[in-house]
C-alpha cells in the first residue's frame, strides 16, 4: 500500500474525529444546563409584537439548571412609587411584590431534544405553586436561551399572549 493511502485514511479518521468533537462541543454549548441571566421578558401577541413587559423593561433574574434540579427567579428592577390613599403603603408593597417577583424551584425532567422542561415545584414565592408541575419550553437563538410556557397560554383580557424570556449564559 502506498504512503498516500495510509495518510489519506489517517486524514479521514482525523477529520471524522474533529467533526465528532465539534458536534459534541456544539451540543454542550446548546444545553440548558448551567446558569442563565435574564436579559428580556416579553408577552407577545400572535403577530409577534410586544403586548407588555411583565416585569418592566429591565427585569433582573436567572434560571439555574443543574442536573435534575431547576431554579427560576425573576423580579422587576423598576422602583415603584406608592401614593398615599385608601390603601396603606405596606398593603401596596405586598400587592406589588406578588406582581413584580416570581421564584420557584424543584426537581425537573429535561428533554433537550424536545426543548421541554417539566419542573415539580417544591419551593415557591406563592404557596399555591408548591406541588404543581410547571412545563416550560426552550430553544436556542444566536447563543441566547429562549424560555417560557406554552404559546398563547398567558391571558390578558380577551387576548392570548406568549411569554418569551430571553437569557444569556453566565460563565
Amino acid at each position: 500500500m502506498s504512503m498516500t493511502g495510509r495518510v489519506g485514511r489517517a486524514g479521514r479518521v482525523g477529520v471524522v474525529g474533529l467533526v465528532a468533537a465539534l458536534a459534541a462541543a456544539t451540543a454542550s454549548a446548546e444545553s440548558i444546563q448551567g446558569r442563565w441571566k435574564l436579559v428580556a421578558a416579553e408577552d407577545l401577541r400572535a403577530d409577534g409584537s410586544v403586548a407588555r413587559y411583565p416585569w418592566g423593561r429591565h427585569p433582573v433574574g436567572s434560571i439555574v439548571v443543574e442536573g435534575a434540579a431547576c431554579y427560576l427567579q425573576i423580579m422587576s428592577s423598576d422602583t415603584p412609587a406608592f401614593p398615599g390613599g385608601a390603601q396603606s403603603t405596606t398593603e401596596q408593597m405586598k400587592a406589588m411584590l406578588l406582581s413584580s417577583y416570581i421564584s420557584y424551584s424543584g426537581p425537573c425532567a429535561i428533554d433537550e431534544a424536545a426543548g421541554k422542561v417539566t419542573l415539580k415545584v417544591d419551593a415557591a414565592w406563592r404557596p399555591d405553586y408548591i406541588g404543581t408541575e410547571q412545563v416550560r419550553f426552550f430553544r436556542f437563538d444566536n447563543g441566547h436561551l429562549i424560555f417560557g410556557p406554552a404559546s398563547n397560554s398567558i391571558r390578558s383580557g380577551d387576548d392570548r399572549l406568549s411569554r418569551r424570556l430571553t437569557l444569556e449564559r453566565v460563565q
